[in-house]
This record gives C-alpha cells, sequence and structure tokens, in this order.
C-alpha cells in the first residue's frame, strides 16, 4: 500500500512539472492529453482517503468480480462451541454453520458539472480541488454505509448513559467502554476496536484517565496527536461520525447511538468491485456539459450481533 501511494505520489508531481500543468481544464478536455485528466483526479483522491478514517480493513471484506450483479450472497462460516472428548470415547463430528449476508453494492461517490468557471481554471488548481472533495465523499459513503450496516443489527449488545426522556445528550466514560467490552466478550467475541467522534474520544479519555489508563497516553494523545490504544481497543474517530449514525447532531433523543465497539472482521462485511476509487470524464450531449464522476461499487451489511457493542442514550 505504500508503495502504491508513493506511486501516486510521484505521478501527479510528474504532471504538476510537466507542460500540461500550465494548461487550462478545456484545453485538457479538447486534445489527445483528456485521459490525463480523470487519471489525476482519480490518484488524488485515493490519496484523499488516507486522511479520513477507512473502515474497511476492519470489517469482512469481500472482492467480488464485475458483472455479478447489484446483490451479493457473502458466505460465512460461523464460531462453534468448543468440543470435549473423554478417554476412549468414539469422537462426534460436527459440521460447521454456514451463515449468509446479502449486501448490496452501490456506486460511492460524487459527480460535479464542469461548468465554464472549472473549464477555464488550471489544470493543477482543478486536478487538486476536485480530487480533494471527490476523495471525501467517497470516504464519507464507505464510512456511513458500514455504520449504518453495524449499527441497524438487531440483537446487539448495549450500554446505556444518560437519563431516559432527559432530551440531553450524554457522554460515556472509559467505565461504560469497560462494560462493553465484556458484554462482547459474554457473547463469545473478541472486541478491538471502537468508532465514535472526536469529542466523544476526548470526553472519554479526559473523565476518568486517572484510574483507568497511563497519564502517557493521553500526553501523546495531547502532543503528538497520536491516539493510544486504550482498553485493547483501536479508537478510530471520525468527524463524519455524527452524522453518519444519526443523520445529523446528537440531542439526547433516547435510544441514540454514541459509538460502536466492534470485532474485527465479524461486526459487518464490506463487498466491493474495486479497491481505489475510479474517475470518469462524462459528456451529455444534449446539455452540451462535461462531468467529472469519482465512484466507488460497494457496499456493507452487518454480520454478528454478538460481536457489538452499542453505547447510547438510555430509553
Amino acid at each position: 500500500m505504500v508503495s502504491r501511494l508513493q506511486e501516486l505520489r510521484e505521478a501527479l508531481d510528474a504532471f504538476y512539472a510537466s507542460e500540461y500543468a500550465e494548461k487550462t481544464v478545456k484545453e485538457l478536455l479538447t486534445t489527445t492529453t483528456n485521459i490525463a485528466l480523470p487519471t489525476l483526479v482519480q490518484a488524488r483522491s485515493v490519496l484523499e482517503l488516507q486522511n479520513w478514517v477507512d473502515l474497511r480493513p476492519y470489517t469482512h471484506r469481500v472482492r467480488v468480480p464485475k458483472g455479478v450483479g447489484k446483490t451479493v450472497e457473502i458466505q460465512r462460516l460461523t464460531q462453534p462451541e468448543y468440543s470435549i472428548w473423554t478417554e476412549g470415547s468414539s469422537l462426534t463430528a460436527a459440521d460447521p454453520t454456514v451463515a449468509k449476508a446479502t449486501v448490496t453494492i452501490e456506486q460511492i461517490g460524487k459527480s460535479t458539472k464542469v461548468s465554464d468557471l472549472l473549464m477555464n481554471t488550471s489544470a493543477i488548481n482543478f486536478v487538486e480541488e476536485i480530487g480533494r472533495i471527490h476523495g471525501g465523499c467517497v470516504a464519507q459513503g464507505i464510512l456511513d454505509k458500514i455504520v449504518d450496516a453495524i449499527a441497524g443489527l438487531s440483537g446487539v449488545n448495549t450500554v446505556s448513559v444518560g437519563t431516559a426522556g432527559d432530551g440531553t445528550e450524554a457522554d460515556f466514560t472509559l467505565a461504560n467502554i469497560a462494560d462493553a467490552i465484556s458484554a462482547i466478550l459474554d457473547s463469545g467475541y473478541r472486541p478491538d476496536h471502537i468508532i465514535t467522534s472526536p469529542s466523544k474520544l476526548w470526553t472519554a479519555f479526559t473523565t476518568d484517565y486517572d484510574v483507568k489508563q497511563f497519564y502517557g497516553a493521553l500526553s501523546d494523545l495531547v502532543v503528538s496527536g497520536t491516539i493510544p490504544k486504550v482498553l485493547g481497543l483501536e479508537w478510530l474517530m471520525d468527524p463524519y461520525f455524527e452524522k453518519a449514525i444519526t443523520g445529523g447532531s446528537w440531542n439526547g433523543s433516547d435510544g441514540e447511538k454514541y459509538a460502536l465497539v466492534c470485532s474485527r472482521g465479524f461486526s459487518a462485511t464490506w463487498a466491493e468491485m474495486m479497491t481505489e476509487p475510479v474517475t470518469e470524464i462524462y459528456r451529455l450531449p444534449p446539455e452540451l456539459s462535461v462531468y467529472v464522476i469519482t465512484h466507488l461499487d460497494g457496499g456493507a451489511t452487518g454480520l454478528a450481533p454478538g460481536s457489538v457493542c452499542v453505547i447510547q442514550h438510555a430509553a
């Protein structure tokens, strides 16, 4: 992955140093070099993805071939209970149970109309800005789909904070996280990451850090910006989480969700037709318009409810 990112950066640097970088977007779109524009926007989008939380590595990730349709069935063996044998007894075999998850593939991304103003923009500025916002939209879409898949599971473990009916946004502490970890372990899974917002992470870290974690871990967060691994969990904070899980701001509604404690590879599955977003130039003759479209084809669904614990407002 590191070599791939380096390759993309070198491709962008080579373009910025070339004669084509001095041209306008219109000039690039009307010559034989027009193929370079979507390729460079795509490269910039992929690099932008690195600035966001990418939940795909934490899911049961499946690559699906093109042409299979919009609905994909994912098969997965469930975790069986262990067996006990006594000396001299015959062994009894049991077939594993196959669980099926159905994923709907969608095109996640952004389409931008190349207006007359953008046509006369410097190619460098166009690649940088369109690539940046398109990459951000793809990242938001991935987070939204996976968070929705996990939060939409029925029968998950829950830890409640706040008071039902008070209409006041609540916070959670590391003690609540410990309760969530215990609930998942009791369900037979091993939790290893938590998904939440920056404000919730900060409040949890600074409320009872003196009894739950080393002082040095908090210092690392303040000084270097490195999020420490606390209570055995990787903390994945994203400013888009609040919108992804509630559609807006928290208001203390009963049952609103503040964080998801999950198990890698068990809590959700992500099916994709490509690992990187693709950028294309689309011309619409009736409008005499040109659109630049960046998309990634994929989808998510929840897997094992017991592998998830939702920290939510009391209901």
